[in-house]
């Protein structure tokens, strides 16, 4: 039961028993241990090596069957293609056995390159379930396949809890080679079982309302999945610490030059509400000291750690600054700027804000690296937030439709938490702006139920009210709705950038040129350092289109684009832009860029998407479009 067809199997075990019409009565509820064993990578290895893998696994299925389930009072109930499902009467049987079918499997490895390693991993989970002598049923079962993705190869893990209901939640956690059980088959291994069990702490699944604590079995294994205990009640903002920068040169008068530097990054840093900033009075301390970053690190509880040093000649300094990762010891940024003492005691220090400028941005790269590499299971919240937030405003559409997958994860760990269901919301507004939605009202639908589902948890969520509003905008072309959630949002925050940026653009829609500007721009005031700068000044450019400022549109859109070109209606509102400027020449050059990004455009469909193509503004910008060369609906340039 490889994870590669974890959708299969979960379907298979999650079933209801079948229907037995009279033989139901011989159903039995009874106690027992489920043991569920999946094979690593199956797909790749059959796919690879077929006929060497089936003989492999199916000398190992003969093993198990005529000897280590026996030994060890097991009986097999079914082989699962690339995995089995057994059952034992004690929690110290199963994982005796399944520590056996490691070494069983270790051994067939013996001399084979690493490529067709076959590794096992398993959930091991104790709970009531449902027997009619042959076959096993219910959430008991389940658990134990879900434990079982958790694993690592090599690995066994068992669960905190021998209730029902979260054993079924622990077998999706078990990793490749790992074994997971409940609470009360970790109580059995405690008492009876010469075994190390590692706390791996409260447990997300998939498909449970609940988180399991879970412990692994042993050591760990080679690859392991699970990297230690996790708290999902955590914020879902990364913590960062700016060390005051130290002095390589004692140069009278500039003593403090390092404060200054460190009070100019919090402070610009700490505009985020994406992170939650250490205040200098508990990072002062670390001045010089930044040698050992988990000291700093577990003493602050910083997930990253900004320090550097100067020299100063004068007024003039030299900074070197590097911000390093706390859960790897790498440096992930790092620079060298030149300036000078009176621009660090200006409010606006451009230092200061180059600084933070690029550690904000290099936090949200390494958060994306992080999460494409690492299965979802083991991430730490923020960095399944910080990630979609950057990967669903990616350019390729295979990254940003793995943001839905990052952000129901989060949904399912912080299930009454509005802002992972508010992002969700965005996301499905975007893929209807970027031309990728397959049935817009589908879409509609499940956006709006996702964004009222967030505001059933904070009726007064700033980003909920925000992201509705865009709904209605968007997929269902309400200006006036979407007008009323937006002003909603501001009130209920006032401080909350994307209400101003949505506000700005709905008036931007409904051709109120002079409010969208001053909107939007206050948004980007807002929000100086945000991932999201490049959007923030497409839809700006939007509202100085609707307010006839197309010089300010066209600079705004470029700024835009250098910091993503894969943006479809930033490249239109140039394109826009430069035809209400007469730049013809230009303007078709531009569009032609539009087609290389979204090229299913044409006029018909570029109003069936607009939320304002009944009003002036929309029918106007439309005729630049056609103007600049964009073909109607049957392929024919439509002029105007």
């Amino acid at each position: 039961m490889s994870s590669d067809a974890e959708g299969k199997n979960e379907l298979d075990l999650r079933a209801e028993p079948p229907a037995m019409g009279n033989a139901a009565a011989s159903l039995v509820l009874q106690q027992t241990v489920v043991l569920l064993v999946d094979v690593v990578e199956s797909v790749r290895l059959m796919s690879a090596h077929e006929a060497a893998t089936v003989q492999r696994w199916t000398e190992l299925i003969r093993l198990i069957a005529s000897e280590i389930l026996p030994r060890h009072q097991g009986t097999l109930v079914k082989s699962l293609g690339d995995g089995l499902l057994a059952r034992f009467e004690t929690v110290r049987d199963a994982v005796n056995a399944v520590a056996e079918m490691h070494r069983a499997a270790a051994a067939q490895n013996a001399g084979l390159p690493d490529d067709r390693h076959l590794h096992l991993r398993a959930g091991i989970n104790a709970a009531m379930a449902w027997s009619d002598g042959v076959d096993i049923y219910g959430t008991g079962v389940n658990l134990a396949a879900r434990l079982a993705t958790l694993a690592g190869p090599g690995e066994t893990i068992a669960s905190a809890s021998a209730q029902e209901e979260l054993a079924a939640a622990l077998a999706s956690l078990a990793s490749p080679g790992e074994t997971i059980g409940s609470a009360a088959a970790r109580d059995e291994l405690t008492h009876g079982v010469d075994a190390v069990c590692e706390d791996l702490g409260n447990c997300v699944l998939k498909h449970f309302d609940r988180p399991v604590r879970a412990y692994r079995v042993g050591p760990p294994g080679p690859q392991p999945t699970i990297a230690g205990r996790r708290d999902y009640g955590a914020a879902m903002q990364p913590s960062i610490a700016v060390i005051p920068f130290a002095a390589r040169t004692e140069a009278p008068g500039l003593v403090d030059v390092g404060n200054l530097i460190a009070d100019g990054v919090i402070w610009r840093l700490s505009k985020s509400a994406n992170l939650k900033v250490i205040s200098r009075l508990s990072t002062a301390v670390f001045r010089g000291r930044t040698s050992d970053l988990g000291q700093v690190s577990a003493h602050l509880g910083a997930a990253y750690v900004l320090s550097g040093a100067y020299v100063a000649n004068g007024s003039q300094i030299m900074v070197t600054a590097e911000l390093s990762a706390a859960r790897d010891d790498q440096v992930i940024w790092t620079d060298r700027l030149s300036g000078s003492v009176e621009d660090l005691l200006r409010p606006e220090s451009e230092m200061a804000d180059r600084i933070a400028r690029a550690v904000h941005f290099a936090v949200f790269d390494a958060e994306v690296d992080h999460i494409l590499t690492q299965p979802l299971p083991t991430l730490e919240s923020y960095s399944l937030l910080l990630g979609a937030i950057k990967l669903m405003h990616r350019s390729t559409r295979e990254e940003f439709l793995q943001t839905r997958n990052i952000l129901e994860e989060l949904i399912n760990r912080h299930g009454r938490i509005a802002a992972p269901r508010a992002w969700l919301g965005h996301w499905y507004i975007l893929r209807l702006t970027r031309g990728w939605s397959e049935d817009r009202t589908r879409d509609a639908a499940e956006a709006l139920a996702t964004t009222h589902a967030a505001l059933d948890r904070d009726p007064s969520d700033a980003l909920a009210l925000a992201a509705e509003g865009f709904v209605y905008c968007h997929l269902f072309k309400d200006l006036d709705m979407a007008r009323r959630r937006c002003e909603a949002a501001v009130l209920a925050n006032p401080s909350h950038a994307l209400g101003w940026l949505f506000l700005g653009t709905v008036d931007a829609f409904k051709g109120d040129g002079a409010a969208a500007v001053h909107e939007t721009q206050r948004a980007m005031e807002l929000s100086p350092l945000d991932p999201m700068r490049y959007y923030f000044e497409s839809l700006s450019a939007t509202a100085a289109l609707s307010a006839h400022d197309y010089a300010t549109a066209e600079r705004l859109a470029r700024s835009s684009l250098a910091l993503n070109r894969m943006h479809p209606s930033t490249w239109r509102a140039l394109t826009i832009a430069l035809v209400l400027q007469s730049r013809m020449e230009e303007a078709r050059s531009t569009l032609a860029k539009v087609r290389e990004v979204d090229p299913t455009l044409t006029v018909e469909t570029y109003l069936a998407r607009m939320p304002n193509a009944q009003l002036e503004t929309g029918r106007e910008w439309a005729r630049c479009l056609a103007l600049a060369g964009l073909p109607s609906g049957n392929g024919n340039s439509k002029r105007h």
